[in-house]
């Protein structure tokens, strides 16, 4: 595994934002407000071309200490870039996965049955 050759702070909740989340002074609802507030500040084609420039042959990946089951800003910033770029961002060694409210969450298979059916089956 290489080791992190640069940061791009613009990317990270402000450190109020994070201290009143780390408080509990703000729920994950309030967090998620907030933090899109603080994405709608920036451009999401000049993050790309920095996050590109900063990474010359690397492709860029988005990374956090947060645990895969855990909350983490990094899905609202994922969700965010495809959102405003048309990029699809997949999620590194979870192709089975979907990020939903800053979640990783695994995709239900597809089934010819509704779920209701489903449960009868059992």
């Amino acid at each position: 595994m290489s080791e992190v050759s640069f940061e791009y702070k613009a990317l990270a909740p402000n450190w109020k934002l994070l201290e009143k989340f780390e408080n509990k002074t703000i729920d994950e609802d309030k967090f998620i407000i907030a933090f899109k507030e603080q994405l709608k500040e920036l451009n999401p084609k000049s993050v790309l071309e920095h996050l590109n420039f900063i990474t010359g042959d690397h492709e860029p990946i988005i990374m956090c200490h947060c645990g895969k089951t855990k909350f983490c800003h990094r899905h609202l910033i994922a969700d965010w870039l495809e959102v405003n770029s048309g990029i699809y961002i997949p999620e590194f060694n979870y192709p089975d996965h979907i990020r939903k409210n800053g979640y990783l969450i695994k995709q239900k298979e597809p089934s010819l049955f509704g779920e209701e059916d489903q449960k009868t089956k059992k």
